[in-house]
């Protein structure tokens, strides 16, 4: 049987599927789809692909799913896992409905203590040693929610603080007994390689600055291929993958695309060695180069990417060609319960912006 080689865990609104829900209406309206009218998030298909080809017979990827939705979705969102052409490992749904007839309140609409114990039931069931790559987005709080599980598993959090935060979050007493169960059965371990929050409300990614550098905000899943790629979790091809589908499948601007593949590389040079980017851009070249299998032809779809591929490697190389003074480290403990009420004004702040639009520019998204 293979080995797992790492593990990835997603949130399935706003970060691999479009999901409204920001109203009433909105929330009904998105229940009601079917899975061939739910849309992806724009390369999210693709990203899973990548990960799934750059495992091997020997060493496998896990892909689990942590969602927000009420089981009753189940059997609509499987069916939209086989159209996009793959199958999670697992994935969990939220028990609305059982909640509801119980009146847990609550329950239903605080996602920290629900996402933190699935999160906790499935590093349970992990192999010791096995890294993992956590997906989330700027809609909620899952930022505050990764971290607060990477230190909880790292051993960082001590009983006292997690059950204070969960009584911030307003978590049933039952909720908060079963979280510290499974927390028990957990090997102690840095397990968490990196966290991605895909910025759907276009949250500034300062805003993220007191979770760095474990956490890294994107504006599309391009971005989130390169990051992968800077932390040897993907191969470059994964690139290529992601790439592909945003200009042939979703027809992004190839010139944005680069740009927003300029903003990563500057984001993380303070956090990764100039070597690494420019290596990287090695690496992207040598795949365009690779020898080709001589029956196959060139499409001008293939141009877009290629051409895209060349301009992203100019960015890396210049990019890495700068003189930038190292970040700050995080420091290696964190006031969680400060942390978790800054993490509801940010939120608090979010919805008032919903309600009254601001004048200021905002960051396009590609």
């Amino acid at each position: 049987m293979a080995r797992v080689r790492h593990i990835f865990r997603w949130d399935l609104d706003k970060t691999y599927l479009r999901t409204e829900f920001d109203s009433v209406r909105a929330l009904v309206r998105t229940a009601r789809l079917s899975a061939e009218e739910r849309e992806n998030i724009p390369g999210s298909a693709a990203l899973i692909r990548a990960i799934r080809q750059a495992a091997s017979e020997e060493d496998r990827h896990e892909i689990f799913f942590v969602s927000g939705s009420p089981e009753q979705l189940r059997s609509v969102i499987e069916k939209k896992f086989a159209l996009d052409g793959f199958a999670p490992d697992g994935f969990v749904l939220k028990p609305t409905v059982s909640n509801l007839f119980r009146a847990r309140f609550r329950a239903i609409t605080s996602q920290v203590p629900y996402k933190l114990g699935a999160l906790l039931g499935g590093r349970v069931h992990a192999p010791v040693g096995v890294k993992e790559t956590l997906l989330g987005d700027d809609a909620e709080s899952d930022a505050f929610i990764y971290c607060f599980y990477a230190d909880l598993v790292r051993g960082r959090i001590g009983l006292p603080v997690l059950r204070e935060v969960m009584k911030r979050a307003r978590a049933y007493g039952d909720q908060i007994a079963a979280i510290e169960k499974e927390l028990e059965s957990v090997v102690h371990e840095a397990a968490v390689l990196r966290v991605v929050i895909h910025l759907d409300q276009l949250t500034p990614p300062s805003a993220f600055a007191e979770y760095f550098p474990l956490v890294v905000p994107i504006y599309n899943h391009l971005q989130t291929a390169l990051v992968l790629a800077l932390d040897k979790t993907l191969g470059v091809e994964s690139v290529r993958v992601v790439a592909r589908e945003l200009l042939d499948q979703f027809g992004l601007d190839p010139a944005k695309l680069t740009l927003s593949a300029e903003d990563i590389f500057r984001r993380r040079r303070p956090y990764v060695e100039p070597e690494a980017i420019g290596g990287l851009a090695t690496q992207i070249r040598a795949l365009i180069n690779a020898p080709r299998d001589p029956g196959a032809h060139l499409l001008a779809k293939d141009d877009a990417v290629t051409e895209t591929l060349l301009a992203i490697a100019d960015h890396a190389e210049r990019v890495a060609g700068v003189s930038m003074p190292p970040a700050v480290p995080r420091p290696p403990k964190v006031d969680y319960v400060e942390l978790f009420a800054r993490e509801e004004a940010r939120r608090a702040e979010a919805r008032k912006a919903k309600k009254e639009p601001s004048k200021n520019d905002v960051p396009e998204p590609v």
